[in-house]
């Protein structure tokens, strides 16, 4: 019978591994660039960056709009903060079914990935929706549509 033999086991060396550098694109960038397709000259800038589009005004008819409705539900912090969807909902205010989907986008993220608006900003809109389903009843919780996605 031959004896044991032991061989020495040397210590684990750690090294330090740098961390992987991402770059923030969009789906279809990432999906031209599995497909192989010449990528936009904007894919290397992160979405944070983007071009936005000018600053609209807020409108005239959406300041009258403004005017009538109740003070304490008029959205005037929207009104200065994003101009464009305060003009978006005067224009939509008496097309029920899309005003009503308008508002419920504005308030419910279904993509997951909305930053949302600051507190100020959301309590007008929701005080924007509860009247507006007083002014058209149609026996529907605004939430309802969650309940119909699962």
């Amino acid at each position: 019978m031959k004896p044991l033999e032991f061989t020495t086991v040397k210590p684990l060396e750690f090294t330090t591994v740098k961390p992987l550098e991402f770059t923030t694109v969009s789906v279809e960038e990432a999906r031209r660039a599995l497909e192989g397709e010449p990528a936009k000259p904007s894919a290397s800038k992160l979405t944070d960056n983007r071009t936005r589009t000018p600053k609209e005004p807020l409108l005239d008819v959406t300041r009258m709009w403004l005017a009538s409705l109740p003070q304490d539900i008029r959205p005037m912090e929207l009104a200065r903060q994003f101009p464009r969807i305060a003009n978006r909902l005067r224009h939509l205010w008496k097309q029920v079914a899309k005003c009503e989907e308008y508002l419920d986008a504005l308030l419910v993220d279904r993509r997951g990935t909305r930053k949302g608006f600051p507190p100020k900003i959301a309590q007008e809109l929701e005080a924007l929706r509860e009247y507006y389903a007083l002014l058209h009843p149609n026996n529907r919780s605004p939430w309802d549509h969650v309940k119909e996605e699962k």
